[in-house]
């Protein structure tokens, strides 16, 4: 299902922009994965809740995912970095800056399946834009057969040290070199391709699984497929699927409904008929003295779950038609029909 970002949050749908930006203030400082030496359940959650707060703390993103839910509009193009988010709702970073490498960013595509897709499972071969490593110097951001130097401002470590005066005395901090990114050396030539930057953009292709059973607006995250960082992991790629709505069965999680027209004589006596299902067509029995409403249910002709793999049913919704013209023989046997009623009372 999709994502309910007031959820991740843990405020009321009527909270304020201050009560959203204080929660997340709080949760952000607790998930961080700077203060959780890299614990990726502790990271996972960071890239929520800062999904949560970019989409919850700006109004007109706000009242369109009230009004439909996550969509691939609200993200156009790709997600927001959650570190830039991070520093925003807290006007830089309270832990100073530090050695992290930012992963790239993560991108938002989707797919659109038939619902007797969901019944089997599919396979999607998804086209789109990302950036990926450099071709030409392979991530290195050095033109080949160049060489490297020693950085003259780390002097190799890869890292050097700030010193700030406040209140409290001289805080030193220690931060990735902004000039080598860490690696204590610099291309004595760049990258023609990339300019030193490593990574390109261009065109991807990638088959995405559907598994049976997944529900409309349900996500798929497929790790690494993102957009790759110079120096940092590479984002994911979010697909999220949408199902066609069908033109005889309506879905209730893995039930299916459908309705069926039956005459009056069927209605009164009974019948066999045949129906369709997802898959074939399928005998159902219309008991004698069916009633319009009446509700029949056939086990195990809905949609798969996917967490039990259990099969749903199918329910069949009884509609009765009264003919609107008769013969004078089929007037005769019903005037029969009512007479032989009246008799009965």
């Amino acid at each position: 299902m999709p994502t309910d970002y007031y959820e991740v949050l843990g405020v009321d749908r009527d909270a304020s922009k201050s009560e959203i930006k204080r929660v997340y203030r709080r949760l952000a400082r607790t998930y961080h994965p700077d203060v959780n030496n890299g614990d990726p359940n502790a990271e996972r959650k960071f890239k929520k809740i800062s999904e949560a707060y970019a989409v919850l703390s700006d109004p007109q993103k706000r009242r369109q995912y009230d009004r439909r839910g996550l969509s691939a509009d609200l993200f156009p193009g790709d997600i927001p970095d959650i570190f830039e988010i991070f520093e925003q709702a807290f006007g830089g970073s309270p832990f100073g800056r530090t050695t992290r490498r930012r992963p790239g960013r993560n991108i938002q595509a989707e797919v659109t399946i038939s619902l007797e897709e969901v019944l089997t499972g599919a396979t999607r071969v998804l086209q789109y834009r990302r950036t990926g490593q450099c071709p030409h110097c392979q991530g290195s951001g050095q033109e080949p057969g160049s060489g490297t130097s020693r950085c003259p401002t780390c002097r190799g470590v890869g890292q050097v040290r700030q010193q700030q005066r406040t209140f409290m005395g001289v805080v030193t901090t220690v931060i990735v070199c902004p000039d080598c990114h860490g690696q204590g050396e610099i291309v004595d030539q760049a990258c023609s391709q990339c300019n030193g930057k490593r990574v390109t953009e261009g065109e991807e292709e990638v088959e995405v699984s559907i598994p049976a059973g997944i529900a409309n607006g349900q996500e798929l995250v497929l790790r690494g497929r993102g957009d790759a960082a110079p120096d940092g992991p590479t984002g994911d790629l979010y697909v999220l699927v949408r199902v066609e709505p069908h033109e005889l069965f309506e879905r209730e999680d893995s039930d299916l409904h459908t309705h069926l027209t039956i005459s009056f004589t069927q209605a009164a006596l009974g019948n066999t008929v045949t129906i369709p299902t997802l898959e074939d067509e399928v005998e159902l029995e219309i008991p004698t003295g069916t009633q319009p409403g009446t509700e029949l249910r056939l086990p195990g002709h809905g949609l798969v779950a996917m967490d039990s793999r259990r099969h749903g049913d199918l329910i069949v919704h009884i509609q009765v038609a009264v003919p609107e013209r008769l013969t004078a023989r089929q007037q005769g046997l019903l005037r029969e029909l009512a007479a032989e009623e009246d008799r009965s009372r």
